[in-house]
C-alpha cells in the first residue's frame, strides 16, 4: 500500500512541477501588443498586415495590431487629448506641435545602434542611421535629435516620353537653358512639352523649388524655409519664378490649368504631350490607365551653370513614422520600426508598391524595369531637399499657392510676386508674434455684417412676440402651450430630447471653442472673442469666401427656380410624356453630390471632356452660315480650362443647376397637382391666358411650398461644401474658398478655435438669410 501510494504521488508532484514551470514561463515571456495607427494611402493595409504578421514570427512576445484609416489624422487627434496614444503612427498629426511637449519619443539612441538585418541579430558593419537615403532624417530633426523615420520615398522629378523622344532624336536636358531649347524643339515639331495638374498649383512648386535650391543654394532654401527676411525678395528668387512662369505660359498644354492629376497623366500617357512633372507615385497611382506600348523615362530637375546647388540633388520627401513616448511599450515600437525599415522588408514593401524607399541599396533592384531611371537617380544621389516654407509654416501655404497661380496664369510679374512673397512672410512672422495687435484690414464689412445678425436676431424675436399676442378677437395664436403639458411633452419631448443631445449641446460646445487658442491636440487658452475680430476685422479671406457663399446663394436659384417652375407647369397641365419626364428630372437628384461632381469633373475636362468639343462644333455651325463672330468667339473654347480657379464658380452654375433641378421640379409638381382644376377651368371660361393663370392661380396656391423651396436653396448655397472641396482636390486657393472649406482648412492646419469660431458666422449667416427669405416670401405672398 505504502509502495502504491509512492508511485501515485511521484507522477503527480512531477506533473504539478510541470505546470508551475509553464506558468512560470509563460510569465517571464509575457506577450506585448504594439498598436500601429496608419494613414491609408496608395500603400495599402495589405502590404502592411504581412509585415506585421512577419514581424510575430520572429518575435513571438509581440503583436502588432494594424489600424488602416485614409482618417487616422482626425481620430489621433482625440486620442492624443485623452492621454490614449498608440506606439507608432505615420499620420499627418502635427508632430511640430507634439515635440515640445514630449509626446514624441527620440529616437537617437536607437538609430546610433547597429542595424536591423531582419533574418538574423543585429550587425555591427553599420548604424541604423546609416541605412537611410542622404538628408531623409532631417525633416523631424529638432535642436540636433530626431523624432521619425522614413520609410516610403517620393522623388519630385520630370517624366518623359522614351518612345517619343527617341523618334525625334531627343535628349534629357541637365540644366534650365537645355530644357527650355529642348520645349522649343518639341513645339517645332508639333509636341505639346508639357502636361500640368493646373488645378492644383503646388505642383508649380515642383520647378520653383527646384530652380531656387539650385540658383541660391542649400543654405538659402534652408533659411527660406524659416522665413528668413529677405529669402523670398532676392535675384534667385526671381530668376526662379521667371523660369515657373515661362514654363506655363509658354509651353503647358492648352486647359491645363483646368485639369487634375488624373487628366493630365492620361494625356501624358495618351501620348498628347512628351514630358510632365509628378513624383514617384506616377506609375502605382496610373495602374491599369497607361498602355502596354509605354516607355516611360524620368530625368532629375535641371541644374543651373555655376549654381550654388548640388546638381545630383533630389527633391523628395518621405513618409515618417513615429514612436508615441507615453504609449504602452515603446521600445517595442521602435524594434518594429528597426525592423519595417530593415533592407529585407524594406526592398518587399519597394517590391509590392513599386515606389521606392528611404533606405540605400533597396531601389535598385526592388524596382520595377519601367522606372530603372528613378533607381539610377536615387542611386546617384548625393544630398536631398523637398520641404518648403509653405510646409515648414503651414501658414504660408495658401499665400504661396495663390501667388503660384497668379504666376501660373501670367497675371503677376516675377519680381512683385517675389515681393508678394516677402511681405507675407513679413506679415505672418509679426502676426505670430502680435496676435494682439493685428491691423485692421476691413471696418464697413464688419459693421454692416454684425448689424444684419443683431437686427435679424431682435427682429426674430419681436416678430414671434408680436404673433403669440392675442388678436383683436381676444383669442391667442396658435401656439404649443395651448395643448395640456402632458400632451405637448409626450409629441415634442423624444424630439426635442434628441436635438438637444445631437444638436444643440455641440453646437454650445463649439461656440465655447471659439473662444480658445488651440490646436486640438494640447492645452488650450482662453483668447475671449479675438478669432472673432480677426476674422471680421482682419482676414481677407473670410470676406472672399462668404461672397462666393453669397454668389451661390443668389445666382444659382435665379437660374434653378424660374426653370423648375416652367417645367413643372408644363408637366402639370398633362403634356406627354409626364412620367418619363419626371423620372428623368429626378436622376440627377439621386446620384448625390460627389457623384455629380466627379461626373461634371469630367464632361469638363479641357481636352478629353465633351463640353468643349460641342461649344466649338456650335462655333463652327454659326461660321457656315456666315456669323463668323459668333463662330469665333465659340471656337474660343477648344481647351477652355473650366476648373481653374479662375473660372470655377462660372462651371458652378450649370452643375448645380443641373444637379438641384430634380428635387425643385418634383416639390413645384406635387404643389400644382395640389390646385383644383375648377379655378383652371373657370378661368378658360373667362378667357383667361396660361401665362394669367400661372401668375393668378398656380402662384398663389403653391406659395407656401415656394417659400420652402428658397429656403432650402439659401440654406444649401451658405453650406456649399462638397462640390468646391472636389473641384480643388481639397485645396482650395483664397480666391474660391466656400466659409465651409474654409472652416475644414483651418480645422487641418490645426487652429481650431478660429475654425469653430468660422462655424459660428456660418450659423449666424444662415439663420440672418434664412429668415429674411421667409420674412421676404410672406411679404410677397400678402401683397400678391
Amino acid at each position: 500500500m505504502k509502495l502504491l501510494k509512492t508511485y501515485t504521488l511521484r507522477p503527480m508532484a512531477c506533473l504539478l512541477g510541470a505546470m508551475i514551470g509553464l506558468l512560470a514561463t509563460t510569465a517571464h515571456a509575457e506577450i506585448v501588443q504594439i498598436e500601429v495607427a496608419l494613414q491609408e494611402g496608395g500603400e495599402g493595409p495589405a502590404v502592411f498586415d504581412k509585415i506585421a504578421r512577419d514581424f510575430e514570427a520572429e518575435h513571438p512576445n509581440i503583436k502588432v495590431h494594424i489600424e488602416a484609416d485614409p482618417r487616422i489624422a482626425d481620430k489621433l487627434r482625440m486620442r492624443i487629448l485623452e492621454k490614449n496614444f498608440p506606439e507608432i503612427t505615420n499620420g499627418d498629426i502635427g508632430a511640430r506641435h507634439l515635440i515640445p511637449h514630449g509626446d514624441l519619443l527620440p529616437l537617437d539612441n536607437a538609430l546610433q545602434d547597429s542595424a536591423y538585418e531582419g533574418d538574423g541579430p543585429k550587425t555591427d558593419t553599420k548604424t541604423w542611421r546609416d541605412t537611410f537615403l542622404p538628408g531623409t532624417l532631417g525633416r523631424y530633426t529638432v535642436e540636433g535629435k530626431t523624432y521619425a523615420v522614413p520609410l516610403s520615398y517620393y522623388v519630385q522629378s520630370v517624366w518623359f516620353n522614351k518612345r517619343l523622344f527617341a523618334h525625334h532624336g531627343w535628349e534629357t536636358p541637365r540644366t534650365w537653358d537645355e530644357l527650355f531649347a529642348l520645349c522649343e524643339s518639341m513645339q517645332a515639331a508639333g509636341v505639346t512639352p508639357f502636361a500640368f495638374q493646373g488645378r492644383y498649383p503646388y505642383y508649380a512648386r515642383i520647378f520653383l523649388d527646384g530652380a531656387y535650391y539650385q540658383l541660391a543654394g542649400p543654405a538659402a532654401f534652408d533659411a527660406q524655409k524659416r522665413l528668413e527676411p529677405g529669402t523670398f525678395d532676392n535675384p534667385q528668387m526671381v530668376q526662379a519664378l521667371t523660369w515657373t512662369q515661362t514654363l506655363a505660359t509658354k509651353y503647358f498644354q492648352a486647359g491645363a490649368m483646368g485639369m487634375g492629376h488624373t487628366e493630365a497623366q492620361l494625356q501624358f500617357f495618351l501620348g498628347h504631350t512628351a514630358m510632365i512633372p509628378c513624383g514617384s507615385w506616377l506609375k502605382s497611382e496610373m495602374a491599369g490607365k497607361i498602355p502596354s506600348d509605354f516607355e516611360l523615362g524620368t530625368f532629375n530637375l535641371p541644374s543651373v551653370a555655376g549654381g550654388r546647388g548640388d546638381p545630383n540633388a533630389l527633391q523628395a520627401f518621405s513618409g515618417y513614422y513615429s514612436v508615441f513616448s507615453h504609449s504602452k511599450h515603446p521600445a517595442e515600437a521602435v524594434e518594429f520600426l528597426r525592423y519595417l525599415t530593415s533592407k529585407k522588408v524594406a526592398a518587399y514593401f519597394c517590391r509590392a508598391n513599386d515606389l521606392p524607399v528611404a533606405i540605400r541599396d533597396v531601389n535598385e533592384t526592388g524596382l520595377s524595369p519601367e522606372l530603372s531611371d528613378l533607381a539610377a537617380l536615387i542611386k546617384n544621389s548625393t544630398a536631398g531637399y523637398g520641404e518648403g516654407p509653405s510646409d515648414t509654416v503651414p501658414a504660408m501655404g495658401p499665400h504661396f499657392d495663390d501667388v503660384l497661380l497668379e504666376l501660373l496664369n501670367g497675371r503677376v510679374a516675377p519680381a512683385a510676386a517675389a515681393k508678394q512673397l516677402e511681405a507675407f512672410s513679413t506679415s505672418e512672422q509679426w502676426a505670430a508674434a502680435h496676435p494682439d495687435d493685428l491691423p485692421r484690414r476691413h471696418l464697413l464689412k464688419p459693421i454692416i455684417f454684425l448689424a444684419l445678425i443683431l437686427g435679424a436676431g431682435a427682429f426674430a424675436m419681436s416678430d414671434t412676440l408680436r404673433r403669440q399676442r392675442p388678436r383683436s378677437g381676444g383669442r391667442a395664436g396658435p401656439a404649443l402651450r395651448t395643448l395640456p403639458l402632458r400632451a405637448a411633452m409626450l409629441f415634442a419631448g423624444p424630439a426635442t430630447v434628441l436635438f438637444a443631445v445631437f444638436m444643440l449641446v455641440p453646437s454650445v460646445q463649439s461656440f465655447g471653442w471659439s473662444l480658445l487658442e488651440w490646436d486640438g491636440l494640447t492645452d488650450a487658452t482662453f483668447v475671449g472673442l479675438r478669432h472673432f475680430r480677426d476674422l471680421l476685422f482682419n482676414t481677407d479671406v473670410f470676406w472672399t469666401a462668404l461672397t462666393n457663399n453669397l454668389f451661390i446663394m443668389f445666382v444659382i436659384p435665379l437660374f434653378l427656380t424660374p426653370l423648375s417652375l416652367f417645367l413643372a407647369a408644363c408637366v402639370s397641365r398633362g403634356i406627354r410624356g409626364t412620367r418619363l419626364f419626371r423620372s428623368a428630372f429626378l436622376l440627377p437628384s439621386v446620384m448625390g453630390g460627389v457623384a455629380t461632381t466627379l461626373l461634371w469633373m469630367n464632361l469638363y475636362d479641357p481636352q478629353a471632356g465633351v463640353i468643349n468639343p460641342a461649344l466649338v462644333a456650335v462655333g463652327h455651325a454659326f461660321s457656315a452660315v456666315g456669323l463668323s463672330g459668333i463662330g469665333h468667339w465659340f471656337g474660343g473654347f477648344a481647351g477652355y480650362a473650366w476648373l481653374s480657379q479662375d473660372h470655377l464658380y462660372t462651371a458652378i452654375v450649370p452643375m448645380s443647376v443641373w444637379a438641384g433641378f430634380g428635387f425643385n421640379f418634383i416639390l413645384y409638381v406635387a404643389a400644382m397637382q395640389g390646385v383644383p382644376a375648377e379655378l383652371y377651368e373657370a378661368a378658360d371660361l373667362d378667357g383667361a391666358t396660361p401665362w394669367q393663370q400661372f401668375h393668378m392661380i398656380t402662384l398663389p396656391m403653391i406659395w407656401d411650398v415656394l417659400t420652402v423651396s428658397v429656403v432650402f436653396l439659401v440654406i444649401g448655397g451658405m453650406k456649399a461644401f462638397e462640390a468646391i472641396w472636389l473641384l480643388t482636390n481639397q485645396s482650395p486657393g483664397s480666391a474660391v474658398h466656400v466659409v465651409g472649406t474654409l472652416v475644414l482648412t483651418r480645422f487641418t492646419q490645426m487652429k481650431v478655435g478660429e475654425s469653430t469660431a468660422i462655424a459660428v458666422l456660418l450659423f449666424a449667416v444662415v439663420m440672418v438669410a434664412s429668415l429674411a427669405a421667409m420674412r421676404g416670401m410672406r411679404r410677397e405672398a400678402v401683397e400678391g
